[in-house]
């Protein structure tokens, strides 16, 4: 019989302990649900621009100085180890020089955007996801002007 009196006041310490936890856990857990509308997932960041690329660039408007200047940092920082740093085919992974009148894939700005976006295969990786328009129009129109 004496064990019989020591259980419930065993449980009454315990029984206190859960519905303490499960009111403090409630309390933290249970907020009304508020009818928001729908948001768009965050867009990733773009990608950066050039390092040294002309503060006109962030303001869309560039005179053909910049515009060069731009496009040749670009070149440097992300071509010329394929192409050479004049484009002339030099570079310590063999791409072809851009130099030549006729470029494999042709020499319009439509072509060399699209080697540029795309890539090409057999080696020219696309770089689309690498480059901001205005720096992929920069750039074309420097591969452009390194012809002979």
């Amino acid at each position: 019989m004496p064990s019989s009196n020591r259980a419930p006041h065993r449980t009454i310490p315990f029984a206190i302990a859960v519905l303490s936890l499960a009111a403090t856990l409630g309390a933290a857990g249970c907020k009304p649900q508020q009818n928001t509308p729908a948001q768009a997932p965050p867009q990733p960041p773009a990608p950066a621009m050039a390092q040294g690329a002309p503060q006109a660039a962030v303001n869309g408007a560039m005179n053909d100085q910049q515009r060069q200047a731009m496009g040749s940092a670009i070149f440097k920082k992300k071509c010329a180890s394929c192409h050479g740093d004049e484009g002339n085919g030099k570079g310590s992974r063999s791409g072809p020089s851009l130099q030549n009148a006729g470029l494999k894939y042709g020499n319009t700005a439509e072509a060399v955007r699209e080697s540029i976006s795309k890539g090409r295969p057999g080696g020219m990786p696309a770089f689309g996801h690498v480059f901001q328009e205005i720096e992929i129009e920069t750039l074309v129109a420097y591969v452009l002007s390194l012809k002979k």
